[in-house]
C-alpha cells in the first residue's frame, strides 16, 4: 500500500515538473489566441473590462474571434498578481494538467482498480499530447479537466445517488462549457445518455435532487442567452461543414443529382462519418502529426507507438464487461469526436481534447491486464521474476519514449515551428520601445495579430487602451452581435495595418517593422533613403522580421 501511493507521488510530482518547467520560455515563441487570453485576464484585473472596455463580459472577443470566458476569468487573479507574462498566461493551463493527473487516477480507481489507476495516471503523465497543451495558454485543456472531474463526479452519484455529488459533477460539466465550444456539444448530449442511463433511481429521488438541478440551471442561463447571437455561435459555425458554402467532397460539376450523387445531404454524411472515423485511426493517433504545425511536435503524434496493443487490449477488456461505469466510459469515447468531426480540417487535436484522456484510461487498463497475467505466470525460485521484469521493460520504454520526445519538443521543435507560434513579437516590441516616442510606426498587419502582441509584451494600460478603442463608438451596441473584426488601428504613435511597400517606401522619418518576406533585401538594400534599424531571427537562425526607417 505504502510503494503504490509513493508511486502516485512520484508520477504526479513528474507530471507537474514535465507540466511546469520553463513554462514561460517552451514553447518558443508566443501564439496571438494566447496573447488576447492574457491580456484579456490582466484588463478585467486591472479595470473590470476586456480589451473593448465592455465591463465583465460573457464571451471575450479580440481580433476576429470570440473566446469562452472561464479561463480569463481564472487567469485575472494570476495574472493580475503574477504580472503579465508568458509563464503566468500559462499556468491555469499546466495546474488543469496537473489536476487532471489526479483525476485520471480516480477514475481508473473507480472503474476498475487502483493499479489501473496508477497506470492510466502514467500514461497521462508521459504523453505527448498532455505535455503539449498543458504548456500553452489553451482554454481546451482547462475544460478538459472540468469535464473528466464532472465525470468522476457523476460516478460517484451513481454509486452512491447522493445529491452532492450530482451538484459538483453538474457544475464541472457546466463550467466546461464556458470553458471552450467543443464541450457546448458534448456535455448536453452525454448529460441525456448519462441521465437515461440512471433514470430510475433518480425518478425515485427526484425530490432530493430538485435544488442542485435548479442550480446547475442556473450557472448555465448566461450561457444559453448567448447560443444565438454571434458571441455564441461564430467561431464554432466558422469552421462547421455544415456551414460551409463550398461543394462537400464527391462533388461532380455537371452531374445529375441523384440518390448517391451530387446530393448534398449524402455527400456531407459522407464526408462527417470520415472525419469521425479518422479520430480512431491508428495513423493519426499514433504516427502521424496534427496537420496543423502550431499544433504538432517533429516526429510525434498523439500517444507513443508501443502504448497501441495496451490501448487495445484495455477497450477488449473493459467492454466485455458492459456495466454502468463502462458504458459511460463508452459514453464518453463515442461523443468526443464529434465536435472536431464537424469541422472540415483533417484530424484536428486541439478540438478533440475530449478522446485522448478516455483512451489513455484503456491504455492502463491493458497494461494492469498484461501485469497481472505475467504475475500470475509465476517462475520456479523465481517467484516475481515476471512482474519484476514487465516493470522495468515498462520504467525503460517510458524513459526513452519521453527522452525522444523531450529532445523534440524542446530542441527540434523551435527550430521548425518557431514562427507558427509568433515568434518574435517580444523582441520586436522590446526594439520598439527603444525608439523615441514621436516616432511614427507602422507595423505590417496582415493577419490582424500584431496589435495584441504589442498590448502584451508593452504591457500597455488597459485605460490607455480603452480610450484608443472609445473612438470607435458604443461598444456594446453590438458586442455580441456583430462578428465582423473590430479594432482601432493606432495606439499612441504605432500603426497596426497591411503596408503596401512600394507606395509607402517614400513616407520620411516613419520606420516600418515588417515579415522579411514581405520586404525582402532586395527591395531596399540599393536604397539610400531606406535604413535597416534590425532584424529579428528564428531559433533555426533564418530571419523573421526586418525594421527600417525611411530617412
Amino acid at each position: 500500500m505504502k510503494k503504490h501511493y509513493l508511486l502516485l507521488i512520484i508520477i504526479i510530482l513528474l507530471g507537474a515538473f514535465l507540466r511546469l518547467y520553463r513554462l514561460g520560455e517552451i514553447p518558443s515563441g508566443y501564439f496571438r489566441d494566447e496573447a488576447a487570453i492574457s491580456y484579456n485576464a490582466y484588463s478585467i484585473w486591472e479595470s473590470g473590462k476586456d480589451e473593448f472596455g465592455v465591463r465583465l463580459p460573457l464571451v471575450f472577443r479580440s481580433f476576429e474571434v470570440f473566446f469562452l470566458p472561464l479561463y480569463i476569468y481564472l487567469s485575472a487573479p494570476i495574472v493580475g498578481l503574477m504580472g503579465l507574462s508568458e509563464f503566468s498566461s500559462r499556468l491555469l493551463s499546466a495546474i488543469s494538467g496537473i489536476v487532471a493527473l489526479l483525476f485520471i487516477y480516480l477514475i481508473g480507481k473507480r472503474i476498475v482498480n487502483k493499479k489501473t489507476g496508477l497506470l492510466a495516471l502514467l500514461i497521462l503523465a508521459i504523453s505527448p499530447w498532455h505535455i503539449y497543451y498543458s504548456r500553452g495558454t489553451f482554454e481546451g485543456n482547462l475544460a478538459l479537466t472540468l469535464f473528466s472531474g464532472g465525470f468522476y463526479f457523476w460516478l460517484r452519484f451513481v454509486e452512491h445517488f447522493k445529491k452532492k455529488y450530482v451538484l459538483i459533477s453538474g457544475l464541472l460539466f457546466a463550467f466546461s462549457m464556458y470553458s471552450y465550444q467543443a464541450e457546448r456539444l458534448v456535455v448536453p448530449l452525454f448529460s441525456l445518455i448519462a441521465i437515461y442511463l440512471s433514470f430510475n433511481k433518480m425518478w425515485e429521488r427526484r425530490k432530493a435532487l430538485v435544488v442542485p438541478a435548479l442550480l446547475i440551471i442556473a450557472v448555465l442561463v448566461p450561457l444559453l442567452s448567448l447560443t444565438f447571437s454571434a458571441g455564441g455561435y461564430h467561431r464554432a459555425s466558422g469552421v462547421s461543414i455544415l456551414s460551409s458554402t463550398s461543394k462537400p467532397p464527391g462533388w461532380i460539376e455537371g452531374e445529375p443529382a441523384g440518390l448517391f450523387s451530387n446530393n448534398k445531404i449524402y455527400l456531407r454524411g459522407r464526408q462527417l462519418t470520415a472525419l469521425y472515423l479518422s479520430y480512431f485511426s491508428p495513423k493519426n493517433i499514433f504516427i502521424e502529426a496534427d496537420f496543423d504545425m502550431q499544433r504538432s511536435v517533429e516526429d510525434f503524434s498523439v500517444f507513443y507507438v508501443w502504448t497501441l496493443p495496451f490501448m487495445l487490449l484495455g477497450f477488449y477488456k473493459l467492454f466485455s464487461n458492459f456495466s454502468k461505469e463502462n458504458k459511460l466510459l463508452a459514453v464518453w469515447i463515442f461523443l468526443a469526436p464529434l465536435p472536431a468531426a464537424a469541422t472540415a480540417d483533417p484530424f484536428h487535436t486541439y478540438r478533440s481534447l475530449l478522446l485522448y484522456f478516455p483512451l489513455s484510461l484503456l491504455a492502463g487498463k491493458g497494461l494492469e491486464v498484461t501485469y497481472e497475467y505475467i504475475s500470475a505466470k509465476k517462475i520456479a525460485k523465481l517467484k516475481h521474476f515476471g512482474k519484476y521484469l514487465f516493470l522495468l521493460l515498462l520504467t525503460f520504454i517510458s524513459i526513452i519514449s519521453l527522452s525522444a520526445f523531450l529532445f523534440s519538443y524542446v530542441f527540434v521543435n523551435p527550430s521548425l515551428r518557431a514562427r507558427y507560434w509568433d515568434y518574435g513579437y517580444k523582441e520586436l516590441i522590446n526594439i520598439i520601445g527603444t525608439l523615441p516616442k514621436e516616432t511614427g510606426i507602422v507595423i505590417d498587419d496582415p493577419l490582424t495579430e500584431a496589435y495584441i502582441h504589442y498590448l502584451f509584451f508593452n504591457k500597455t494600460s488597459p485605460e490607455v487602451y480603452h480610450a484608443e478603442v472609445a473612438k470607435l463608438g458604443d461598444m456594446e451596441v453590438y458586442y455580441y452581435s456583430d462578428p465582423s473584426e473590430i479594432r482601432p488601428e493606432r495606439i499612441g504613435n504605432i500603426e497596426f495595418r497591411k503596408v503596401s511597400w512600394p507606395t509607402e517606401r517614400g513616407d520620411r522619418g516613419k520606420v516600418f517593422v515588417m515579415w522579411h518576406e514581405r520586404l525582402p533585401e532586395s527591395e531596399f538594400i540599393s536604397d539610400p533613403n531606406v535604413e535597416l534599424l534590425k532584424e529579428v531571427y528564428y531559433p533555426d537562425g533564418k530571419i523573421g522580421y526586418r525594421i527600417v526607417r525611411v530617412r
